[in-house]
């Protein structure tokens, strides 16, 4: 009875040499194509014998040595398993936890999970979620349903990443899109951020609504208040962080756009903090196009710029050829008045080179001839008169409608004829500028 156990090993170790030395075999093999050869064809395989006479008298070098496989190394590293990387890009309802994933810390795995569980309409809870490790199961009853679902995951040992050892994706649970405890204001912030931006003012019924068709889940008024807020403080302090970015931009204009003209100002408080004052822009390539190709007109208006971020910017815009806009230079300032007026067309003078340019026609928004007009000769007949003495063609009928002005109203005549009428009446008009 001994006998036949010993027997026993002995084939069974035999068995795993005989294994053993045919991988070894089928590594060694000369040819690349014999590394798929099958077991009974590599049986069949001949290793040509080697005649001990024949080495004698030979060299080391002229000895016949074993090759090696230089792709032995790299067989053995594809053979490893190489676990994939979690993609934040990718859309908030593809997004699907993976046996093995690795993530960037536990806050990127839990909205991983989040928005697994709220796109396909499987609630789960967290049982264990820290800084180490994170343990996510359904949020079901386990006596009535028994949904074997769970997430296990926690820090690599050799690489700081955050990886899902354990998973069971299987769900018993029907589905029932009900996740409204996942949705937190910080999530459905971020999910609103582009309605935000294109309508600040959404009201939170309409928010209530939109969750309610888009995610079939309803939430509270307080939860889309919280939400709504920090939506606006993640959009407004993204506009904030931009100023501190400032000077980056100005040099980035200027390695881009060489030639171009950026004049950047800042202002420094008392308590030595830097605070963003107004910056100019006008590139090379716009400010050269407007000289060979524009009409010489320029059109100067400024606007208020909205949001956090306070301010006003001014313009300077011209016509092409085919009559269509084109903007020329335009600054951002704190405010509109005359100091930030004057420094802005000091610096589109010295860029457009406008010294002794009389042909040059500037025309603002405070030279609204009519709008003044109007508060003092208002009704239909006085607006009929006025534009069609400022479009007489030839100086006869622009003294002529002038004149069937005073006799309706000599007061409005003189009022008209106070204006410079080279400035409002196409008669007077240059070529050019027309």
């Amino acid at each position: 009875m001994m006998i036949m156990e010993t027997i026993d090993d002995f084939d069974t170790i035999d068995v795993e040499l005989d294994e053993f030395f045919k991988h070894k075999q089928r590594s060694r093999c000369k040819y690349e194509f014999l590394n798929t050869v099958t077991d009974e064809a590599l049986d069949e395989c001949t290793i040509p014998e080697i005649n001990l006479n024949d080495l004698e008298g030979m060299s080391e070098d002229e000895a016949p040595q074993e090759k090696q496989s230089d792709s032995e190394g790299d067989d053995e590293d594809k053979l490893q398993f190489q676990y994939s990387t979690h993609d934040s890009k990718v859309k908030w309802n593809n997004m699907k936890p993976v046996l093995g994933e690795r993530y960037e810390s536990p806050h990127q795995l839990k909205l991983c999970l989040k928005n697994y569980s709220i796109s396909r309409g499987y609630p789960i809870r967290f049982k264990k979620c820290d800084s180490v490790r994170l343990v996510a199961v359904c949020a079901s009853d386990l006596e009535k349903f028994q949904c074997p679902f769970v997430v296990r995951a926690s820090w690599m040992s050799t690489k700081r990443s955050f990886q899902i050892k354990k998973m069971v994706e299987q769900h018993t649970r029907v589905r029932n899109f009900r996740s409204a405890n996942l949705m937190d204001p910080t999530w459905i912030a971020r999910q609103f951020l582009k309605e935000m931006i294109r309508k600040p003012n959404l009201k939170f019924k309409e928010m209530q609504a939109i969750i309610q068709i888009r995610f079939h889940c309803k939430v509270s008024w307080s939860k889309c208040y919280r939400a709504k807020c920090r939506a606006i403080s993640l959009i407004d302090g993204k506009l904030s962080d931009h100023y501190v970015k400032v000077w980056d931009y100005g040099h980035e204009l200027m390695r881009s756009n060489p030639g171009s003209t950026i004049q950047i100002f800042v202002t420094v408080n008392p308590d030595n903090t830097i605070t963003f004052h107004r910056v100019y822009t006008c590139f090379k390539a716009i400010k050269e196009g407007w000289k060979v190709g524009c009409r010489r007109v320029i059109g100067l208006d400024g606007s208020f710029l909205k949001g956090q971020c306070k301010g006003e910017l001014l313009t300077a815009i011209g016509r092409d050829a085919n009559n269509h806009v084109y903007p020329i230079a335009w600054a951002v300032v704190e405010n509109e008045n005359k100091p930030n007026w004057q420094w802005f067309l000091e610096l589109l003078h010295d860029d457009l080179e406008l010294q002794g340019d009389l042909d040059l026609c500037v025309i603002s928004d405070q030279h609204k001839l009519y709008a003044n007009f109007r508060k003092v000769f208002s009704g239909i007949e006085f607006k009929n008169m006025f534009w069609t003495v400022a479009k007489s063609t030839v100086e006869g009928d622009f003294k002529l409608n002038m004149e069937k002005i005073r006799e309706v109203n000599p007061a409005a005549y003189h009022h008209l004829m106070a204006k410079e009428h080279k400035s409002w009446c196409m008669a007077f008009f240059k070529g050019g500028m027309a």
